[in-house]
């Protein structure tokens, strides 16, 4: 687990959040609208790259989804 580098951008502090439930990336984009009061909207490339930097740390992961396996959902881990 990499853990240099913690500050959270408000993006990640809201993606963290959103993802208490099991969720995918649109789902993330929605839920981190709602919980900001629409102040924040996140665009694809900012999630996609943010997914990707909280895989890495170990602050997320890949929920195993059999009946949809194009589409991922992601969870927050007891380190994020």
């Amino acid at each position: 687990m990499n853990t240099s580098n913690n500050a959270l951008t408000e993006a990640v502090y809201y993606i963290l959040l959103a993802l208490v439930e099991p969720l995918h990336g649109y789902g993330i984009m929605q839920q981190t609208a709602r919980l900001s009061n629409g102040r924040l909207v996140i665009s694809a490339g900012t999630l996609y790259g943010a997914i990707s930097t909280l895989l890495e740390k170990g602050w997320i992961e890949q929920v195993a989804n059999v009946a949809d396996s194009r589409r991922k959902e992601y969870i927050i881990t007891s380190a994020g």
